[in-house]
């Protein structure tokens, strides 16, 4: 199939939906489909020189053309991309959709499907449900149009349980769309590539972060975000003795949504001033995945204490099982199998310090549980690599397409 991704952020920019486009990218490609992908204006992948790209010309990347075009989501982009989906005379459109990575003021993205109509066939996947900002007292139009971007798709992807059961409930009613058919669960993979790493480069990691041999080393990974739960890490970590330390992985912001998530940061900056944490929290930084892998493989315990529960849509939660890691995380807001406590997880109750303090020291005193945590997170991971997310995802495609023939 000739496939058409469209996102909002695209590497190097820093962010989830960035990288989960780049991965599905690798992949569909790798299963023999013509992919291309349209995004905002200003991205250059490294090692490619845009002034040696003709105006208009997309970059050349190895498995996909990526056209950096949009200056702003506003409607006379989405006349654009109808005329590239046109020119291309693509088999599906596939809208990777998150209100953040679009910076939204505009609806303009969620008339995308319905611009569409009768010039190919249009899949949304939602990577969660929140509503976009719009504009001051856009009140109950916000919802409006995240329904009627559903509603006008030929099929909708969802990323986990929650957002599934959500949307069946929105095609009862608020949407009022029958979505029998059109909607799918598919989960996303780790949105890094997980390697083997050396006990050398292990113990390289933890002296660098001036770690001795009786320090414990918890991990948090990902940009740092209220619903991420940051903020209740540090608290537990105030409870904790002080050869406990924290080692955040990653970029801080992110390239999307960048005030809230600063404003986020220097609250907790306040805090670990405030209570005297400065030698027990490490930063990395924004760091490449052979880094990162580095990091993860170094810690004692992966800490993601999500306030909206752990979700099979959180790329950080699955890295952290690629990685084989013993994690303790909150738990899930809906009925999630493939997640099951002290079998690949251990999960503590959203929004409570205290509980999740309690549950770091009994997992860091328990090494065996660590170590078959870690075991059973490997094999879950199995389920959701890329190769098999990509057999799905254009599987759905192809059903689609038939279905509208």
């Amino acid at each position: 199939m000739k496939i058409g991704l469209v996102t909002g952020e695209y590497p190097p920019l820093q962010g989830g939906v960035g990288a989960f486009t780049q991965e599905l990218a690798k992949a569909l490609a790798e299963q023999g489909h013509d992919i291309h992908i349209m995004t905002r204006r200003g991205i250059q992948p490294p090692g490619l020189s845009d002034a040696k790209r003709k105006p208009g010309e997309p970059f050349h990347l190895p498995f996909a053309q990526l056209y950096p075009f949009i200056n702003r989501w506003r409607w006379p982009s989405m006349a654009r991309i109808a005329d590239w989906a046109l020119r291309h005379e693509f088999d599906v459109v596939n809208i990777q959709y998150q209100p953040a990575a679009y910076n939204m003021r505009s609806p303009a993205i969620n008339f995308l499907p319905w611009r569409l109509k009768g010039i190919t066939t249009t899949v949304v996947t939602f990577h969660d449900l929140r509503v976009p900002y719009l504009f001051p007292k856009a009140g109950r139009l916000r919802q409006t149009a995240v329904n009627f971007m559903a509603r006008q798709a030929s099929g909708v992807i969802v990323t986990n349980p929650a957002d599934y059961i959500t949307l069946q409930r929105w095609g009862d009613g608020e949407i009022g769309g029958d979505l029998s058919g059109r909607l799918v669960q598919i989960p996303i993979g780790s949105n890094i590539n997980a390697r083997e790493v050396t006990a050398a480069e292990v113990t390289a990691v933890r002296r660098q972060l001036g770690l001795n041999n009786t320090d414990c080393l918890l991990g948090y990974f990902g940009f740092l975000h209220e619903s991420k739960g940051a903020d209740l890490l540090l608290q537990a970590l105030a409870e904790l003795p002080k050869h406990v330390h924290v080692v955040f992985i990653g970029g801080r912001t992110g390239s999307s949504d960048e005030a809230n998530n600063q404003a986020f940061f220097e609250q907790l900056d306040a805090f670990i001033s405030e209570h005297s944490l400065t030698n027990r929290i490490h930063w990395t930084g924004f760091v490449s995945d052979y880094e990162a892998s580095a990091y993860l493989t170094a810690v004692d315990l992966m800490v993601l204490p999500y306030r909206d529960g752990a979700s099979l849509r959180r790329g950080t939660l699955m890295a952290a099982l690629a990685h084989g890691r013993a994690l303790l995380t909150t738990h899930p807001a809906a009925p999630t199998p493939e997640l099951v406590h002290g079998q690949n997880g251990w999960f503590v109750p959203p929004d409570d310090p205290a509980s999740l303090a309690e549950a770091i020291q009994h997992l860091l005193a328990d090494t065996n549980l660590r170590h078959r945590l870690g075991l059973n997170a490997t094999a879950v991971a199995d389920l959701f690599t890329w190769d098999k997310i990509a057999a799905q995802t254009g599987a759905f495609f192809e059903g689609l397409r038939r279905l509208k023939d």
